[in-house]
């Protein structure tokens, strides 16, 4: 075996490189169900960057709820006490943002 065919099949073995680095994972806050929905952040890596809008948009929401029910429960209302919940917070980008498929 020559010495280029042998450097060749070391190399052809090797699992090929993403095309961006992952992001490190973000620090702990002290709430398990912030950390829960900041993982999926972890899902942009690999995605074509159109895809990260829906992504960034979930994240977004979930957040926005859980400091509704923080909120609700601090206070003493929502569905708990009986009262209505307040409506969905408004998506984080406008559709106008969107890309065209």
């Amino acid at each position: 075996m020559s010495d280029e065919a042998a450097q060749a099949a070391p190399a052809a073995e090797a699992p090929p490189e993403p095309e961006f680095p992952a992001a490190p994972p973000p620090e702990p806050t002290g709430d398990p169900r912030v950390d829960a929905v900041l993982a999926r952040l972890a899902d942009l890596a690999g995605r074509p960057v159109p895809e990260h809008v829906e992504i960034f948009e979930d994240v977004h929401r979930n957040l926005q709820e859980l400091l509704i029910s923080a909120e609700s429960a601090q206070d003493g209302t929502g569905e708990a006490a009986g009262h209505a919940v307040p409506p969905r917070p408004r998506a984080a980008f406008p559709d106008a943002l969107r890309p065209r498929a």
